[in-house]
């Protein structure tokens, strides 16, 4: 084999071994950093997660986003209330096996999904088709070790759960942003209120502004549209460990989401992805 082949070839097996990884994942070898306008895609091309700027803003955050809609959607913000003021942004696997954003050269994350992981380092973030970023252990399968969808913002989406876990006294809830181009801890929360009759309330700050009505076992009785819709599937749960409420669409290719904006208003808006 003459040296310039033999060359190539090793070059080649030297870019597959270190610039190999799947599209949707962040692994210890493959982070992403803002400097380079990267992002990792689902694998059905549904979210994308990176780094972005809301609004008019020029503080710069990490978020999931719906890939395909032209005009960028935030479903999820990791660092709502720490942004960056530059573009030094880098989001990797630390060396504790969590997820965690870096400024430049700082060595203490602005975010992080800090967790314990047993085997440091063997962990992987991924992000869902579901709009769900997970971070997984490489040697227990499908084993979630954390989850976007435990740790909402402002917007709910299809699957993601609303409610009480009784066990540990976790209340799943939806917080607005401050403002269009601040996605920071707003003044509205959307939740749901425990009890004899569980219902969904809307509140600003501590005040209460709005109910949805008790679970008749087919709609929240404040929301008589929700019989008038074929559109979409609820399901709410009441068991001896958890208290919640989900929901999806009957056709796979309409996209939902609810948000509670920063006034107040809490809506479900559908694009057909057809």
């Amino acid at each position: 084999m003459s040296s310039v082949k033999w060359l190539i070839r090793l070059l080649l097996v030297f870019f597959l071994s270190h610039f190999s990884f799947s599209a949707d994942t962040i692994t210890l070898d493959h982070f992403i950093h803002d400097n380079n306008d990267e992002a990792i895609v689902s694998a059905g091309n549904i979210f994308a997660l990176g780094f972005f700027s809301p609004g008019s803003s020029t503080n710069r955050y990490v978020g999931i986003w719906y890939y395909q809609i032209p005009v960028k959607t935030a479903v999820w913000v990791a660092n709502r209330d720490n942004p960056i003021n530059d573009t030094s942004g880098i989001l990797r696997i630390d060396g504790r096996g969590n997820l965690a954003l870096f400024q430049g050269n700082q060595t203490l994350p602005l975010w992080s999904t800090n967790i314990s992981i047993a085997g440091s380092g063997n962990s992987f973030a991924q992000i869902l088709d579901s709009g769900n970023l997970v971070l997984l252990q490489n040697d227990t399968g499908k084993a979630i070790l954390w989850q976007s969808f435990g740790h909402p913002t402002n917007t709910w989406l299809s699957h993601m759960k609303i409610g009480f876990n009784l066990r540990t006294g976790v209340n799943q809830s939806y917080t607005s942003w401050k403002s269009p181009d601040d996605p920071g801890v707003g003044n509205y929360t959307f939740r749901m209120n425990p009890g004899v009759s569980p219902q969904m309330v809307l509140y600003k700050g501590s005040f209460p502004v709005w109910r949805s009505g008790t679970w008749t076992g087919i709609m929240w009785s404040g929301i008589p549209e929700m019989e008038q819709t074929l559109l979409f599937n609820h399901y709410f749960n009441d068991t001896d460990g958890e208290l919640s409420f989900t929901s999806d669409t009957v056709n796979a290719s309409l996209i939902t989401r609810y948000v509670t904006n920063e006034t107040g208003v809490t809506q479900r808006i559908l694009w057909n992805a057809v």
